[in-house]
């Protein structure tokens, strides 16, 4: 089973291939990637790229409606994450949860600083930092920022954790001094503008580049991206 998310919604593929209890993996190709993996229709698993677990997939756009998807039947293992239809229901709300939350914090990549637990280094934490010392989920930690932020108990930091990255430098031209292996958060600070670093990491991601923690990397431009155009967009 494959087709166009313009001319089937990803609910309606969900729905099929829970009620004829598939076994196999539905991957969906939309600005974020990812893969659902079912065992008798029920979900097992899924994510995007290498983070996989409940709180990748519901940060995962269940709603997209551009893009493609394609399902294939093969051998899958593991126990299901839930009953089908809460594991639906929980993914459309936190995911357009996601979306509200986002647009105040920018991503989960994003550092805060403030007197909260968690927040009070010297140079603040980012909120998938922080899920990772709390050992919580990364949707929790953001909606507890946002509330924060309202509060005026926590300040934006003007970094992100996809700072400490590299990128391979662009092929050099006659003439032209060659770019530094730098972290991209260096490559900012020498004056290369934040969303060229973000479109470029984005492009080489989606060009294969893969690493630890790539998942949760292009799940965060995305969004950041994606706030970037509201607020650059004519009113």
């Amino acid at each position: 089973m494959q087709g166009l998310l313009s001319d089937l919604p990803l609910l309606g593929a969900l729905e099929l291939i829970h009620t004829t209890r598939q076994t196999g993996v539905l991957d969906v190709q939309t600005d974020v990637p990812y893969a659902v993996a079912f065992v008798g229709g029920e979900i097992v698993s899924g994510g995007i790229v290498d983070w996989i677990g409940l709180d990748a997939l519901y940060a995962c756009p269940l709603l997209a409606e551009s893009g493609s998807f394609s399902f294939e039947r093969k051998p899958v293992t593991g126990r299901p994450l839930g009953t089908f239809n809460h594991i639906v229901s929980d993914w459309a709300r936190t995911s357009d949860e996601w979306q509200e939350v986002c647009a105040v914090i920018g991503s989960p990549s994003r550092y805060y600083r403030g007197a909260e637990p968690l927040f009070d280094l010297e140079g603040g934490r980012s909120v998938r930092g922080a899920a990772r010392a709390a050992e919580v989920p990364v949707f929790q930690v953001a909606q507890f920022v946002v509330r924060a932020l309202r509060d005026g108990r926590l300040e934006a930091r003007d970094r992100f954790e996809w700072f400490r990255l590299k990128l391979q430098p662009a092929p050099r031209r006659a003439g032209q001094t060659p770019e530094p292996m730098l972290p991209l958060g260096q490559l900012i600070e020498r004056g290369m503008p934040l969303r060229e670093a973000r479109a470029r990491l984005l492009n080489e991601l989606r060009l294969g580049l893969r690493f630890t923690g790539s998942g949760w990397v292009w799940r965060d431009l995305v969004w950041e991206v994606q706030q970037d155009t509201v607020a650059t967009a004519p009113r």
